[in-house]
């Protein structure tokens, strides 16, 4: 996949409103029955989600579905066997990353010599890294610091597990005014020689650790944009923004979104359905998200189509966001379910022309939304993902859930 051309006569967008995850009841008991707007709504076991989401991966990949079905249960396997892997070798991870469905074959890079490990046959292990994994993640962060007090504007980094070397994606209107490599490289060494608490890795870099792609724009990296949704979260009658997962926090119970959604304080579960609800904190650097409670229940369940609820069981833990996964998004705007997105980075990090940056952003290939569908969730099966926050006509973004709970100090509600 070519992501070099992706701002290319393309907006940007941070499509706000989203994903319709009716995360709430007008009720005043969890047994009364739901006042949905679409009654015709059916509650998904957790066999039926995932050969739901399995069907529909299968068909945007024009795969069999029983080869895909294999695929995913291979991603599941893999996780608890990175787990195990990262447990017992803590900090000598330095990449990890799968083949895309429906490919059963996972990689993994030690630092240093590969140790002593038994694993299956489909999961390659090679060594030689020159940093952990966690290095890897906070040279591609620090790179934006450092880029940023240097002044440039309107870029994104992140660590590509599948290089190993660290994306920098610059936007301009005269790419041929923009940096080359030696030039990035030598603000960052000139930036070491300043800061003795540069990390190892980026007082180790060199010009082949960088993979630069300067590209012609003149829009943000993204741009805020308030459209249609789902489940509405209104602004005094107004509707802007939509309900992200159910939480509990400090303030009580409520509901996430992106955070650059601003005066929401109604929540519309139907148009016959309005409540309250009141801002309580939010998080724009260190991810997208804010926090409301409101005035009625909110359960442990999500919208997947708008035609199937299902309950929240877990949530995905950020570290096991390998490049390769797959996952889905669905949004109320664009009334589509889709799971041809495959994570391409976690820890990624971006920074606007105004100077603001967003860091621990997921990144993931396709882009399904349109305007209305920020702030809902992304998810696979039963297991809550992130918050979705924009997109750009070839990728999309989101803060990943584990980040949504330690930035609002809140719980995503689960069953």
């Amino acid at each position: 996949m070519n992501y070099g051309s992706m701002f290319k006569g393309t907006q940007v967008k941070m499509l706000t409103s989203a994903m319709a995850l009716a995360l709430a009841t007008s009720v005043a008991s969890a047994q009364e029955s739901v006042d949905y707007d679409n009654a015709e709504f059916k509650k998904q076991t957790s066999a039926e989600a995932f050969e739901a989401d399995v069907a529909i991966l299968a068909r945007e990949k024009g795969a069999d579905k029983a080869a895909i079905a294999r695929a995913m249960k291979f991603q599941e396997k893999f996780e608890a066997q990175a787990q195990e892997l990262m447990e017992k070798f803590p900090n000598k991870i330095s990449r990890i990353w799968l083949e895309p469905a429906p490919s059963q074959m996972a990689h993994v890079q030690f630092v240093g010599r590969v140790p002593s490990v038994q694993l299956p046959a489909n999961v390659s292990v090679q060594g030689g890294g020159r940093f952990s994994l966690q290095e890897n993640i906070q040279r591609a962060e620090h790179m934006a610091d450092v880029l940023k007090k240097a002044g440039k504007r309107n870029f994104m980094t992140y660590f590509d597990a599948r290089t190993g070397k660290v994306k920098v994606e610059m936007a301009m209107p005269n790419p041929a005014k923009g940096p080359n490599k030696a030039k990035v490289l030598e603000i960052l060494q000139r930036s070491a020689k300043r800061d003795q608490d540069m990390p190892r890795g980026l007082q180790a870099i060199t010009e082949g650790d960088i993979d630069l792609e300067v590209i012609q724009s003149d829009e943000e990296i993204y741009t805020l944009e308030h459209s249609r949704g789902g489940n509405w979260l209104r602004d005094d009658g107004f509707r802007e923004c939509t309900s992200g997962w159910a939480v509990s926090g400090p303030n009580g119970d409520g509901i996430v979104t992106a955070a650059h959604c601003t005066g929401l304080n109604q929540f519309e579960e139907s148009t016959s359905s309005i409540y309250s609800m009141t801002w309580r904190s939010q998080e724009r650097g260190n991810g997208d998200a804010e926090y409301h409670t409101t005035t009625h229940i909110e359960p442990a369940e999500f919208w997947a189509t708008s035609a199937s609820i299902r309950d929240v069981n877990s949530i995905k833990s950020t570290i096991f966001m390998f490049p390769g996964s797959s996952v889905c998004e669905y949004g109320r705007s664009s009334n589509t379910r889709t799971c041809n997105h495959d994570v391409i980075a976690t820890g990624v990090t971006a920074t606007f022309t105004d100077g603001v940056t967003v860091k621990n952003l997921v990144r993931v290939s396709g882009d399904n939304s349109i305007g209305g569908d920020s702030g809902g969730g992304w998810s696979w099966n039963n297991k809550a993902w992130g918050v979705h926050s924009g997109s750009n006509g070839s990728t999309s973004l989101f803060t990943p859930v584990q980040r949504v709970q330690k930035e609002l100090n809140v719980t995503i509600k689960k069953k």
